[in-house]
């Protein structure tokens, strides 16, 4: 079994990779990285945004649950939080939680090929009536499942995301140890 290697490479005005470690090739802190992509991308409201980037940069440190990515753009439109992850597809199971509020369709993207893309709803915690609504891509590529996912509180925003999560999805890629593209349609290689 070769080694396999995820990669991405989103729109940088759009999207910012949010470090799970320091120092980083961008910032020596968490507070370094927050008072920099604040400046930065804030504008008229660059301290609110560093704080909130801080708080986001503090719950993402050490974590090694994939690369986390802030889409961020320059139009003001909300920000949203995604996590792009590849783990053995035997830990991820074959099919996502059910829901009765669950619609599954197929996707392609550029260089992982077919994959499905599922919205699931449900209730944000049992003690609440929050709806939340969680996009997921998902590319299983022999023993390696690709997870692109995004959840919000806002239905209407999980929609809004859609079109420019599939853009996202074009700018992700797995390769071997030797560079070359692995997709879904080579997984049988793997």
């Amino acid at each position: 079994m070769r080694t396999l290697v995820l990669g991405a490479d989103p729109d940088p005005e759009l999207w910012v990779p949010v470090p799970s470690r320091y120092p980083d090739d961008d910032a020596a802190t968490p507070e370094d990285w927050a008072r920099t992509v604040a400046a930065e991308r804030g504008a008229d409201s660059a301290e609110l945004l560093e704080r909130l980037l801080l708080d986001l940069a503090l719950s993402e440190q050490r974590t090694a649950d994939g690369t986390v990515y802030l889409y961020l753009p320059p139009d003001g439109a909300p920000m949203q939080k995604v996590r792009l992850r590849a783990l053995p597809t035997t830990e991820l199971g074959e099919a996502l939680p059910t829901s009765p509020l669950t619609a599954e369709d197929t996707v392609v993207a550029e260089y992982l090929g077919r994959g499905t893309r599922s919205i699931v709803a449900g209730l944000a915690h049992e003690s609440t009536s929050d709806l939340l609504v969680t996009v997921v891509y998902r590319w299983d590529v022999e023993w390696v499942s690709v997870l692109l996912t995004m959840a919000t509180l806002d239905p209407g925003e999980a929609v809004a995301m859609i079109e420019t999560l599939d853009e996202l999805a074009h700018d992700i890629w797995l390769e071997d140890e030797s560079g070359e593209l692995v997709t879904v349609t080579e997984a049988a290689d793997v």
